[in-house]
């Protein structure tokens, strides 16, 4: 199925309230002047304004996209309530005060002549990064419109997500995965994909299949996203999500350049597989045996017909609770029907949560048991640790542990390259 005439349409229309509203922030930024804490003081309320100006037109043309959606699509979707514009405009999408975010626009400017910048040329980078800020802020509060409008229609048990044309390697390889309605959108700074509201997976389309968007692409610019032996190791049969997760959240292995550890193993990486072997036969043999090609290319990877929400209902619950250590512990499996089912989850609860929010979550587990010498076996109370007990954690490991915590908070605080979801569980936590 091709992608929903009125998803392009949307997307259009969004790009044209950004470009102009981004414009105008830059504008306003670049007029500055050298006291960039007195010109912000004069120039703050008219920016927020124009922010404000800018996200109630994105408001205005999300509001009717669901609908638009299932109608083209033939799908149903009653929603059980409206949509209230002015409620996404009491603040910014991640519940601060839109000014609070903006009111870093100075210190982005002071940085820029600690850097060695001109005065001119710091106007240029602070307008450079108020712009991204408004575009973020922009589309997520679209997003956010969209995702709550989908909420209010029970039918509506997910959405997919759609790429856009330009979109990076991150982006790529999330294009067809489809979401349950209450799980956050992942996104990073100046992220433009979008949801397709459904009830089960729209594919097929460049836009919604990250191996059509790689074919779509010219080779040098498969090149440019996803690096030159990343986009060989894809063309060569390689699955599309392992090497971009390997790339992106690989940790190099200690003096070891060509290895690096992911999902508990120690992986050759793309760019050593293919400088040391120069014989095609061994370099896919190579990709193969480290796990870069795992069977046919297929949105999803290699799991067909991939819908969370059929499969944790098919499920069921199942016994509920299991006794760890004495401990009552409700099951993944049970956890996770309860969420859907209910459409209220614990935060707290590894099985509910998004990749982002388990990242920050496990880093911070880890990170409090390398504080006390220790490393886990595993996240929580598990079946596993029964009569492994506790292991020493030698020294380079525990630093690691609070490397990886320090980058996942950084990333939480940031509220443009994080979800709500991510900055909520960041607070929980005691991180912000």
């Amino acid at each position: 199925m091709l992608t929903p005439r009125a998803t392009i349409q949307q997307y259009d229309r969004q790009q044209e309230i950004a470009a102009v509203t981004v414009a105008a922030m830059r504008r306003i930024a670049l007029r500055l002047g050298d006291d960039f804490d007195a010109g912000w003081y004069r120039l703050r309320g008219q920016a927020v304004e124009t922010l404000q100006l800018g996200r109630a037109a994105a408001i205005h043309a999300a509001v009717p996209y669901t609908s638009a959606v299932l109608a083209e699509t033939g799908q149903r979707g009653a929603a059980v309530g409206a949509v209230v514009p002015a409620g996404f405009l009491a603040a910014a999408p991640n519940g601060a005060p839109v000014v609070d975010t903006l009111d870093a626009l100075p210190v982005k400017a002071k940085q820029a002549v600690a850097g060695g910048a001109s005065s001119t040329v710091a106007r240029v980078a602070a307008a450079s990064w108020l712009g991204r800020v408004a575009l973020t802020m922009l589309a997520d509060t679209s997003r956010d419109v969209v995702q709550a409008d989908m909420i209010a229609r029970p039918a509506v048990t997910g959405y997919v997500r759609m790429v856009s044309a330009g979109a990076c390697d991150r982006c790529i390889i999330l294009a067809g995965r489809r979401y349950l309605w209450n799980q956050g959108f992942l996104r990073h700074p100046n992220c433009n994909c979008r949801h397709i509201p459904a009830s089960e997976n729209v594919a097929g389309d460049a836009m919604t299949d990250p191996y059509e968007y790689f074919k779509s692409l010219s080779e040098a610019e498969q090149n440019r996203v996803f690096g030159k032996d990343g986009a060989q190791a894809i063309r060569d049969g390689a699955d599309i999500y392992k090497v971009t997760n390997v790339r992106m959240r690989g940790l190099t292995v200690p003096g070891r350049d060509d290895l690096v550890r992911y999902g508990g193993q120690t992986r050759r990486t793309v760019a050593d597989i293919y400088a040391r072997d120069p014989n095609r036969q061994f370099v896919i043999e190579n990709l193969k045996h480290h796990g870069y090609i795992t069977g046919p290319q297929t949105a999803g990877g290699n799991i067909l017909g991939n819908d969370p929400a059929a499969r944790i209902m098919a499920s069921g619950r199942g016994r509920g609770t299991v006794t760890v250590g004495g401990q009552t512990v409700t099951t993944s499996r049970a956890a996770r029907y309860d969420a859907l089912t209910t459409g209220v989850r614990d935060p707290l609860n590894r099985s509910t949560m998004t990749a982002a929010e388990r990242r920050l979550y496990d880093a911070h587990y880890r990170a409090q048991w390398a504080d006390a010498g220790y490393r886990p076996n595993t996240i929580g109370a598990n079946s596993a640790d029964r009569g492994l007990g506790l292991r020493r954690i030698a020294d380079a490991e525990a630093a690691q542990a609070r490397d990886r915590l320090q980058r996942e908070a950084m990333i939480a605080r940031d509220p443009t390259a994080s979800p709500k979801s991510v900055q909520d569980l960041a607070r929980i936590l005691g991180l912000m």
